[in-house]
């Protein structure tokens, strides 16, 4: 099925993959034709969009087993022009090709954290565009603010306090009012968000788990469990699961040549930048720690550059909350032994 906001494309196929029927449907007739079907021993497969885990939630109650194949995979099957049908066909295609993996229904709690996430990315970027412009104006007056949202709030303090400066005006002062304000109020908003994420962190031990891992706070432990659950059955192991994060080489071989590029940037790049974030903690306090995790860090950064040893330690991190994850327990931060 394509599922869309109004008209939906239903296509039926047999078990040798003969298509019988095609239905475009409206929202009414799809719920009434699943509803009302005399037998429901069928599976069902969707693209992995918007709209499809509460579809795949609400035909798993009336009996159906749904299969969600990750998007990208359907637009390199359509043949022929988009459209509803041909959308629909290559769904069918991804479905049928063994080796791409099922993306998992998410539950209605994973989706609540995915949309603090959500909300609090949207928020933490329109407050870099404001702090941006408050920068932007007072630099085109010649005032010039050092790296830093400190340095910057004090730029314009010390602005509002001198009056003789005549570049500076009393009608971009009120524009710096009105950003300063806009920016306290996101940041309220922000605090907010961060709230619930911790109420939400002290009612799952699965995201205390994940919290205990060093390198990996609230945001990261909240994001990851948001994504996955306690559902890791589409990887095989840790290996599989830090490369569908993007955090492995990309790789070009043919024959007995083999080349390794930089990382893949594959999978959700929010989780990604998240580990990194994570990773860069981890080496700037490796050297006043001994976990084993902080060891590692030290020795790559004796051998490798820095921006190398930051992506290790990311998938390192991915590698950990994976075996946190799958065996629901927290993490032990044992030093290595010599």
């Amino acid at each position: 099925m394509d599922l869309a906001k109004h008209k939906f494309q239903v296509h039926g196929f047999s078990a040798s993959g003969d298509c019988l029927q095609r239905l475009t449907l409206s929202r009414g007739q799809f719920d009434s034709l699943f509803s009302h079907a005399p037998s429901r021993d069928c599976l069902v497969v969707m693209e992995a969009c918007s709209s499809s885990n509460y579809w795949g939630r609400r035909l798993q109650l009336l009996g159906y087993r749904v299969k969600r194949v990750p998007a990208q995979f359907v637009d390199k099957q359509r043949i022929g022009n988009k459209n509803d049908g041909n959308d629909a066909d290559a769904i069918f295609a991804v479905h049928q090709d063994r080796r791409v993996r099922p993306v998992p229904v998410k539950t209605v709690a994973q989706q609540d954290l995915c949309a603090q996430h959500r909300l609090r990315e949207l928020l933490v970027s329109q407050r870099t565009q404001l702090l941006n412009q408050a920068r932007s104006l007072l630099a085109e007056r010649g005032q010039i603010a050092a790296q830093g949202r400190r340095a910057l709030g004090a730029l314009i303090q010390q602005v509002r306090e001198v009056e003789t400066n005549p570049e500076v005006t009393a009608d971009v002062l009120e524009l710096l009012g009105q950003i300063t304000c806009q920016v306290e109020g996101i940041d309220a908003q922000i605090q907010r968000v961060e709230a619930r994420l911790k109420t939400a962190s002290r009612t799952s031990p699965l995201i205390q788990h994940v919290q205990s891992i060093h390198g990996v706070d609230l945001i990261t432990a909240t994001a990851m469990v948001a994504e996955y659950g306690a559902n890791l059955s589409p990887f095989a192991d840790a290996r599989q699961f830090a490369a569908s994060l993007g955090l492995t080489p990309s790789e070009h071989a043919s024959g007995q040549h083999r080349r390794l590029g930089g990382i893949s940037r594959r999978g959700n790049p929010y989780l990604r930048t998240l580990l990194v974030q994570g990773a860069q903690a981890v080496l700037r306090h490796c050297q006043r720690r001994e976990d084993a995790i902080s060891q590692v860090a030290r020795r790559l950064l004796e051998s490798k550059r820095r921006t190398v040893a930051v992506v290790a330690i990311a998938n390192r991190l991915a590698r950990i909350i994976y075996a946190v994850i799958k065996q629901n327990t927290p993490y032990r931060a044992q030093p290595q032994q010599a």
